[in-house]
């Protein structure tokens, strides 16, 4: 059971910032993870009121030596909204990991499938169908899940709360809330409008315009974790890379925007970038894009 304090907070972030169920159990799980490790380790008494910069590091210290350093920054990003939070109710006086340094991030460029690839990935759950090896309602589903996550650059998360009141069926676009409850709106394709109209009538979601799109096989409404883990199986069956993630289906999509020209700014749009220069990140992927614009200017290409 959650403190009043941590209850507090993840009720006001839930309706202020709008943030998805998902968001809203990852902060909670790494304030009770912080909570937690000042208990068990006798700092402050296990208090976090109280707790200083010198534990903060050791704290981040040990995070840094079990975790990747994205997944690190994102942890302590949730504890210090939480302190940003107590300090604005007056309930402590500072955050220990002010001016605290944390691992640095690698700029690495995105990974994703090529367009031959994404194909193979994308009719993988039919013939998986037609071949008898997963039913049809699965088939389905996991289509129109790629097809969303591919075909209009989702997030796992927005996905998974995507509801019918946001769907424009006679447009093809969505009305996406996404991070920091900003919305967007997110164009997909005939394809995904096709599957959209099946499951509507084929699939067993409510018809209720509040309520969630993908559903499991027992009516709940579909999870991360099911998706990684559908997700991988297609991979395995199409022979492709193991460590392609719904994420980078989302890179996909915006890198194969960007390869066939489309108005960068358009792509930030859709994939709801605050930054401009998160969007370019993905103007550096194609080596054959890059190839061929030497190729095609440079006076000493061809010499």
């Amino acid at each position: 059971m959650d403190d009043e304090n941590v209850q507090a907070f993840l009720i006001r972030i839930g309706e202020q910032r709008r943030y998805s169920k998902y968001t809203l159990r990852n902060y909670g799980q790494s304030l009770r993870e912080w909570i937690a490790w000042l208990g068990q380790n006798e700092f402050s008494d296990g208090d976090y009121l109280h707790a200083d910069k010198r534990i903060a590091r050791m704290y981040v210290a040990e995070l840094a030596s079990n975790f990747k350093p994205p997944t690190v920054r994102n942890k302590i990003s949730a504890v210090r909204s939480f302190y940003k939070f107590l300090i604005q109710t007056h309930t402590a006086e500072r955050d220990p990991f002010e001016l605290v340094s944390l691992p640095k991030l690698r700029r690495d460029l995105p990974v994703c499938l090529n367009e031959k690839q994404t194909v193979s990935l994308l009719e993988m759950p039919e013939m998986l169908a037609k071949a008898g090896k997963i039913d049809e309602f699965r088939a389905l589903r996991d289509s129109l899940a790629l097809e969303l996550l591919y075909g209009a650059g989702l997030r796992i998360s927005e996905l998974c709360a995507m509801k019918w009141k946001n769907i424009d069926a006679k447009r093809n676009v969505a009305t996406i809330l996404g991070k920091g409850g900003k919305t967007r709106l997110c164009p997909y394709g005939k394809r995904a409008g096709e599957l959209l109209e099946r499951w509507r009538h084929e699939g067993n979601s409510p018809n209720e315009m509040d309520a969630e799109i993908l559903r499991t096989a027992k009516g709940k409404p579909i999870y991360p974790r099911l998706i990684q883990k559908d997700l991988k199986v297609y991979l395995q069956m199409a022979g492709l890379p193991m460590s392609i993630t719904p994420h980078k289906l989302r890179h996909g999509f915006a890198t194969h925007l960007i390869n066939a020209d489309a108005d960068l700014r358009a792509v930030q749009e859709m994939m709801g970038h605050a930054s401009l220069s998160t969007t370019q990140i993905y103007t550096h992927l194609s080596l054959k894009n890059i190839s061929k614009a030497y190729r095609q200017a440079h006076p000493r290409a061809e010499v």
